[in-house]
């Protein structure tokens, strides 16, 4: 009822009655909040600074749940042989993107968010479908991040799984 054009949850609702709809955008509306009111810390809000990169991040958000989620997906709904390796190639292609983008975005640093000691909102955008991606390689025999095909996104697929905040959510 609170999420009318989904019809789904995530839904935050606030104190007045209004309601904030799908994940991204509910983190991004708690960190304008953060950021308006004072109450984040130096070095721990989940967008950079620059309002470039900010603008980044939110269109390789928005392209991880438009594009490469569905593609992901598609791999294991596929009705045909052939349209699951056409799913997989587009996953591939779609981590390609993911690739150029994480070089662009991480400064040569440990994540998305260009900084060594924790993972920004495209991390979690991305990581949060890692068991996903790693199910679906173990059940259809695909190899989607690895380090020959995607070193960077592999060496970072690692980082964050091993992230405390990660390790405390993600499956085994």
């Amino acid at each position: 009822a609170a999420n009318p054009v989904y019809g789904k949850i995530p839904v935050l609702l606030l104190p007045d009655g209004r309601a904030i709809c799908e994940s991204a955008v509910i983190v991004q509306y708690i960190e304008d909040v953060a950021r308006e009111s004072g109450g984040a810390e130096a070095g721990s809000l989940l967008l950079p600074d620059d309002p470039y990169e900010r603008a980044m991040h939110r269109f390789w958000t928005a392209f991880i749940d438009d594009k490469f989620w569905p593609a992901l997906d598609a791999v294991s709904l596929a009705p045909t042989p052939g349209a699951r390796a056409q799913a997989a190639e587009d996953t591939r292609a779609a981590l390609s993107l993911l690739e150029v983008a994480f070089k662009d975005r991480s400064n040569g640093r440990a994540f998305f968010s260009g900084g060594d000691a924790a993972p920004g909102l495209l991390d979690l955008a991305l990581g949060c479908f890692l068991p996903a991606l790693r199910a679906c390689e173990r059940l259809h025999g695909l190899s989607l991040i690895d380090a020959s095909a995607t070193p960077p996104l592999d060496g970072w697929s690692q980082r964050f799984a091993a992230h405390p905040a990660a390790k405390r959510v993600l499956p085994d």
